[in-house]
């Protein structure tokens, strides 16, 4: 359930739920359950999927046990006082500042919707609000989502370039040097880089229900509640675009110059061509290239800077606390993620025209991402990378500078992370006073489960 991403289903919208029965909750994912699409239907005309907070699971009155088995981080919540410091999540960033998912106890169930069109989509939302309130489910939250033109994000560039290929599913004898990774990184049930299986969690098997599931490998006397499912991490993340280009045009001299700039915060130039592969104009014939390096071809950061965005959140084989290339490159392969983000709010520019969006005067709108990544280890990866790598001020040896895209800006006592540095010989250049470009609105960590642990869901009940 959790490979396809429905790029060809171009409308979509994310519900957010509140069961107010446990036993009619049940009843209502029992009829749901035979609909929700699998990985084996390809380009279906709608789809339905859904994951569930923790919350929602203890509601559904799972056994203790088995909410026990859950990872600490998903039981504990995004918004748990620590995890906020984790996460960057104070300040424009805080919880108290988010349009939805600051109390935890009031989403239960996520319930994403997908059609080929705005029309069809509607029609599907409708029936499933429907069935959802035939069963008390009470329906907290829509969020509108849709794909932009030509693949960009809201601040004008190609976005969903690089994504890990998971080993078990490549076809494709012809991908030469690209790098694969073993589905446990991303779903459960499955070995992960270190040779074990991902942690998942657990039903005992004399319990009641527990023959829909698979035996654990490792675990006598458990099956696995986890398999072919993972945890989802999602982030609604708004997009300043008129305050992003205003910045940019103030440190610019002219327009191309601004466009330069923000390419060297990104990674890449607009079109998605990587800066490290072409530093000093786009190449559209290298708009989707993601077979690249730094260890070799850019150590010192002149062509892409070591602190851009697309470097930070994936620095491939090169990372700075690492003494070679083969140690940077398993070192962050260990905190990759299945990434597939959506869109919401209408574009500044219908075609995503650059030059449109720059000269576009503030509408107000309200526009920005759906983030949402698929791991197996919420700590070891989205948490690490949120971290370590997108809002550590000294990433890379850096000193003051955050992720100068989605890092959390800020001047606090002695700590400082509003800076980008870009690396030029003589001189470096450097950039003060970064605004928060992106702010955090809502988010939370479901799991996203296989189809027979949402069987076992559906009908468990206590003896």
């Amino acid at each position: 359930m959790a490979i396809r991403g429905h790029g060809h289903l171009l409308s979509a919208r994310y519900l957010l739920l509140q069961f107010t029965d446990s036993a009619n909750g049940k009843a209502y994912l029992a009829e749901l359950e035979p609909l929700i699409t699998t990985a084996t239907e390809r380009k279906p005309d709608v789809a339905r999927q859904l994951a569930f907070t923790y919350s929602g699971l203890q509601f559904l009155q799972l056994p203790e046990r088995t909410l026990g088995s859950f990872s600490r981080e998903f039981r504990e919540g995004m918004t748990e006082a620590h995890r906020q410091f984790i996460l960057g999540d104070f300040g424009e960033h805080s919880p108290d500042n988010w349009d939805w998912g600051n109390n935890p106890s009031e989403i239960h169930l996520l319930l994403m919707l997908f059609a080929e069109g705005e029309e069809d989509l509607q029609q599907l939302v409708d029936q499933e609000l429907t069935r959802a309130s035939a069963y008390g489910v009470k329906h907290q939250v829509s969020l509108p989502t849709a794909m932009l033109h030509d693949q960009k994000e809201h601040f004008g560039f190609r976005d969903d370039i690089s994504r890990p290929i998971i080993s078990e599913l490549v076809k494709d004898k012809e991908l030469g040097t690209t790098p694969t990774f073993p589905a446990g990184e991303f779903i459960m049930g499955y070995k992960n880089l270190y040779d074990e299986y991902a942690p998942s969690p657990l039903v005992e098997e004399t319990q009641q229900g527990a023959e829909v599931l698979s035996g654990h490998p490792d675990l006598p006397g458990l099956v696995d509640l986890g398999r072919n499912g993972t945890y989802l991490v999602f982030r609604q993340l708004k997009q300043e675009v008129f305050l992003f280009w205003e910045y940019l045009k103030s440190q610019s001299s002219s327009m191309e110059d601004s466009i330069a700039l923000a390419s060297k915060m990104v990674g890449r130039w607009p079109d998605g061509s990587p800066l490290v592969l072409c530093p000093f104009k786009n190449d559209p014939s290298l708009a989707q290239a993601n077979n690249f390096g730094y260890w070799d071809e850019d150590r010192d950061g002149m062509k892409c800077p070591i602190g851009a965005h697309i470097r930070r959140t994936n620095p491939r084989d090169h990372l700075v606390t690492e003494t070679s290339k083969k140690d940077s490159t398993e070192m962050v392969a260990k905190h990759l993620m299945l990434r597939k983000g959506r869109p919401y709010g209408n574009p500044v520019s219908k075609g995503m025209v650059l030059n449109e969006i720059l000269a576009a005067e503030d509408d107000g709108e309200d526009r920005g991402l759906h983030f949402i990544c698929m791991v197996t280890d919420i700590r070891r990866q989205f948490e690490f990378v949120q971290n370590n790598w997108v809002n550590f001020h000294k990433f890379g040896g850096s000193e003051e500078d955050a992720d100068p895209l989605i890092g959390n800006h800020y001047q606090e006592g002695s700590v400082v992370t509003d800076r980008f540095s870009i690396p030029r010989y003589p001189v470096r250049r450097r950039l003060e006073n970064l605004p928060n470009f992106v702010q955090v609105r809502g988010g939370g960590y479901f799991f996203f489960p296989g189809k027979k642990a949402l069987q076992f869901i559906s009908k468990y009940h206590e003896d």
